[in-house]
């Protein structure tokens, strides 16, 4: 009887030593959370938002590791460069290794943590937050939700109670775009054109740190996390007409943001043309900036057209800075394409025309008459006016009308002239010639023959008529380029040119 006795006390001594055994290595049972941030499309150091365990009930771990995985991304920082590791674990909870990952190879981001020692957790009160960690979302499309993993090691170790997969950043646009083109003359002072700049989402554009041009950073900012560039914006136009020139250099402080909230766009650097141009976002309070959609309308200036300006047009794209290329050191730093795209026209320069009316001409078959005109480019002069040269465009309107015809080039002082009979045979009726050029003045000379023989009966000539240029109106206050100094609307008539009335 004794021996069973000491049987049963032998076995209910091990199953009291086994429950506290199961009781010292129980796994901790977390809840996981997370509070996701909307993201840069195109961004590779996007920063991701926190992943929280909090421990749901009491209990003790002897040691293990939770890895959380960042699926289908690449991690391009470490705990040395913003990741961080909170809590109330203290020196038992660490980051024991950053996995940067490779999707392309099939491999994720990964973050390890370890905790260490035997430690009592106690539910409601104790967590663990992991923040900070940036990642490369360069390769992954709008709206696309990005998700982390936990995993434990030992499998027992840890319990995920609620979810073990929890979102931690949506990929959002990053910007926007839109253009109001100029069109502008020889002749005329410039139009500028302007491009209006709008962020993507609410705190798209941030300011980390003291800005190129020395703007401290703002009050209520962002943790930095490894930040050590401000969003950036570059600017750049296709070939711009030959002896054009933009200046993007903007009014104290910069472009300011459309609606006052005290953030701007301020001017880093420009090229000598003024075909590229790099801006950095500046803000006073990031809080505010962060809380609205912000735009920024920029302008820049056209330089006076010197004289060997050329008649073309320019698109205009942006796109945020830095790029790939760039050092791995700077953050953000993005795989942004220039948008819009296509591109969109910027500015057009057009050359002065002179538009002139030939009333009648006629070489009417079997009446015997024949017309000659001829176009003077009187654009070199004893005035200092800037020699043109361009073709002439003649436009025929009547019977037997033919297809318009272009002449070759007419050099300043040079005259292009020709007949009916030779350019448009049997043509009777009314002709426009638009010459590229400014002071073009015409001639026509008409002849008839009544009678048959050699001599003619009729021969008439008169001066074209100058029509005011058509593609333009003269506006209130817009000065004017003619040669000599730049004059006003009241002073001259609605046209490039000469307006002669004959």
């Amino acid at each position: 009887m004794r021996g069973k006795i000491k049987l049963v006390s032998f076995v209910l001594c091990a199953l009291v030593m086994f429950a506290f055994a199961l009781t010292a290595n129980a796994a901790v049972n977390w809840n996981v959370s997370s509070n996701p941030n909307e993201v840069t499309q195109y961004g590779v150091t996007e920063l991701m938002g926190r992943v929280r365990l909090a421990v749901a009930a009491n209990g003790t771990t002897d040691g293990s590791t939770i890895t959380v995985t960042y699926q289908g991304i690449a991690i391009k920082n470490t705990a040395a460069t913003g990741i961080t590791l909170g809590g109330t674990l203290g020196t038992n909870a660490t980051i024991s290794q950053v996995i940067a990952g490779n999707p392309a190879q099939g491999t994720s981001g990964q973050v390890v943590i370890s905790i260490t020692g035997s430690v009592a957790l106690i539910g409601g009160t104790d967590e663990l937050t992991l923040d900070g960690v940036r990642t490369d979302v360069s390769g992954k499309g709008l709206s696309t939700d990005i998700q982390a993993s936990l995993s434990s090691t030992p499998s027992t170790a840890n319990t995920f109670v609620n979810v073990s997969v929890v979102r931690v950043a949506t990929i959002n646009k990053a910007l926007s775009l839109n253009v109001t083109a100029s069109s502008s003359v020889f002749c005329l002072d410039p139009v500028n054109p302007s491009l209006t700049i709008t962020e993507g989402f609410a705190g798209a554009f941030v300011q980390y740190v003291t800005s190129v041009g020395g703007t401290g950073i703002p009050t209520a900012f962002r943790p930095i996390f490894g930040a050590n560039r401000n969003i950036r914006i570059r600017v750049t136009t296709s070939t711009l007409p030959t002896g054009v020139t933009l200046d993007w250099t903007p009014p104290t402080g910069g472009w300011p943001e459309d609606s006052a909230v005290g953030s701007a766009l301020e001017l880093i650097s420009q090229s000598a043309s003024g075909d590229d141009a790099l801006f950095e976002f500046v803000t006073g309070n990031q809080s505010t900036s962060d809380s609205k959609l912000e735009s920024f309308t920029i302008t820049p200036v056209i330089a006076p057209f010197p004289d060997v300006v050329e008649s073309g047009s320019s698109t205009v794209q942006v796109r945020l800075e830095p790029q790939t290329s760039a050092t791995s050191a700077e953050i953000p730093r993005f795989d942004h394409p220039y948008i819009n795209s296509p591109a969109d026209t910027f500015l057009t320069v057009n050359k002065c025309t002179t538009n002139l009316l030939f009333p009648f001409l006629t070489n009417a078959t079997g009446v015997g008459f024949d017309s000659g005109m001829a176009i003077a480019n009187t654009s070199v002069d004893p005035y200092g006016t800037a020699p043109q040269a361009g073709p002439v465009t003649v436009y025929f309107y009547g019977t037997s009308a033919c297809d318009p015809l272009t002449t070759p080039s007419v050099g300043a002082g040079e005259t292009w002239a020709a007949s009916l009979s030779t350019i448009c045979p049997g043509f009777q009726g009314y002709v426009i010639a638009v010459a590229q050029f400014q002071f073009g003045h015409g001639f026509a000379f008409i002849t008839g023959k009544y009678n048959s023989g050699s001599v003619y009966d009729v021969a008439e000539g008169y001066i074209a008529n100058v029509i005011p240029d058509p593609t333009f109106t003269p506006l209130a206050g817009v000065a004017h380029r003619y040669a000599g100094p730049p004059q006003t609307e009241a002073t001259i008539p609605p046209s490039a040119g000469e307006n002669l009335g004959h």
